[in-house]
């Protein structure tokens, strides 16, 4: 401090200023400056610690993640360290920056709460191929009567369905359920406003309890359950070798019942199967009479022409979330589009089949959202106000069509209104059909030319029907020109 105020006075600030910089009071800054002036800067003793030899040591171990009791432990078999393990653990915290958390201890009545989690356990034989596998576990928090079973995803199927099994391993459902801020629950982790899977929010109505998602890094809000994935893990599973899946999951239902609920808990000092039995069981709620049916839940990504692609078949979805993920549930044969907890959309579920499209034209913009049959109908309107012989060539058009609809040639015609009256485009198309000529180009050479006004019959004595040696229909030449023959 008395360099600071030196270093600041000599650039030219008061004692006032100096005094508000530093947040001391003035006279303290007049007198640190008299007795400057008077003795010198007066050099601070420095003082000496057991540590100052192994701090950096120290300092090394905690960046590794060693706990306080390792590094004193390893102090003393490798160094001359004679400090107590307080002295070790004070300093290691002051690097680390955190301070113990006070909590308080949870108790439950019977039947009112249990926690669930997943744990990694390593890799398991499926199929003669190693798959990553993790152990679900849900515990009732008062008698400590617990439930596992091994599971190779994360996904909302697979939790549901290791809930459904837990409930009928306790012959009953809790009162509320503690959950991890699992993928497969919890979308959003917000211990206030928890926005929960719509799919596990179901459940959790069907089966009538109350699911509580725990605050993000706060283990103590389920440390039952972290405690006892901690115990699966190391207790059934470390260091235990298994020819096949079945063979593991054989082994985990026998260590449950022989083990893990038949032993002294370490905390309740009770054991959970007798007390399960004894206060617990009867306290649960009952099974529903129907089981949940567990829909498809996934994601989908809106492609440009406002489909989402789902098991092979295409969906509609509002042209305004195109580019977006929105969630999709199939339940009950409909399928449902989700985008931030607002339905977009809703299908029957398409089965058994593939490459089908659902559409809804609302889906698409106004400017797009036109069928063929649209653009029928509005063209014929159009031709039937350039007279009857339009109309005509309209509907004797759409005969020769075959079912194959060009709208663009009824388009051109409909587009000469912008050159011709509608009295010469309609003799044009009465000429047109009357030859048979069923085609925009005709309609347009007949406008072009104003053969519009020529009467038909005049021209009949050229026309036969009749074939002759010198007359071949139109496809024997273009079969001709084709190989050739025809120069």
């Amino acid at each position: 401090m008395h360099t600071t105020i030196k270093t600041l006075f000599t650039k030219g600030y008061n004692k006032s200023n100096i005094a508000r910089m530093l947040k001391i009071d003035r006279k303290t800054v007049r007198k640190v400056l008299k007795e400057l002036d008077e003795k010198g800067c007066v050099e601070r003793k420095e003082r000496t610690s057991i540590l100052d030899p192994y701090k950096e040591y120290i300092a090394i171990q905690v960046s590794k993640g060693l706990s306080a009791q390792r590094i004193y432990q390893d102090l003393k078999s490798e160094t001359e360290y004679s400090g107590s393990y307080d002295t070790i653990k004070k300093y290691a915290a002051k690097i680390r920056g955190n301070s113990s958390e006070a909590f308080m201890v949870l108790n439950c009545l019977p039947g009112e709460e249990a926690q669930v989690d997943f744990g990694y356990i390593g890799t398991l034989n499926l199929n003669g191929k190693q798959k990553k596998a993790w152990v679900f576990a849900m515990e009732l928090s008062y008698s400590r009567f617990l439930y596992a079973e091994i599971v190779f995803d994360q996904t909302v199927e697979t939790f549901l369905n290791c809930h459904k099994n837990a409930f009928k391993y306790f012959g009953g459902v809790p009162q509320s359920i503690k959950i991890d801020n699992l993928k497969a629950a919890i979308l959003e982790a917000n211990f206030y406003e928890p926005l929960m899977q719509r799919t596990y929010a179901a459940f959790a109505n069907h089966y009538g309890f109350l699911p509580e998602p725990c605050r993000v890094r706060k283990p103590t809000d389920k440390g039952k359950i972290e405690s006892n994935i901690k115990y699966i893990k190391n207790n059934c599973f470390k260091k235990r070798n298994f020819e096949d899946t079945e063979k593991a999951k054989a082994f985990l239902k026998k260590w449950l019942s022989e083990i893990a609920n038949s032993r002294v808990h370490g905390t309740t000092k009770k054991i959970p199967k007798e007390e399960f039995k004894a206060k617990e069981n009867e306290k649960l709620l009952p099974l529903p009479s129907e089981e949940y049916n567990i829909t498809d839940v996934r994601q989908c990504k809106v492609m440009p022409n406002c489909h989402i692609s789902y098991k092979n078949n295409y969906y509609s979805v509002p042209f305004e979330y195109i580019g977006e993920n929105v969630d999709v549930i199939a339940s009950n044969n409909l399928i449902k589009i989700f985008f931030k907890e607002k339905e977009i959309a809703l299908h029957p579920l398409i089965k058994d089949e593939k490459g089908i499209y659902q559409t809804d034209k609302n889906h698409y913009p106004k400017k797009k959202a036109i069928t063929t049959d649209d653009i029928k109908s509005s063209y014929k309107d159009e031709m039937a106000k350039i007279g009857e012989d339009a109309l005509k060539f309209f509907e004797l058009f759409l005969k020769s069509s075959n079912g194959k609809y060009n709208y663009r040639a009824i388009a051109g015609i409909l587009s000469l209104r912008k050159e011709y009256p509608d009295e010469i485009i309609n003799n044009a198309c009465h000429r047109a059909y009357t030859y048979g000529a069923l085609n925009y180009i005709t309609v347009k050479k007949i406008c072009e030319k104003n053969l519009n006004l020529l009467p038909v019959e005049s021209n009949k004595n050229n026309i036969t029907t009749e074939s002759s040696i010198v007359l071949r229909d139109l496809s024997q030449y273009t079969s001709l020109l084709t190989r050739g023959e025809v120069k």
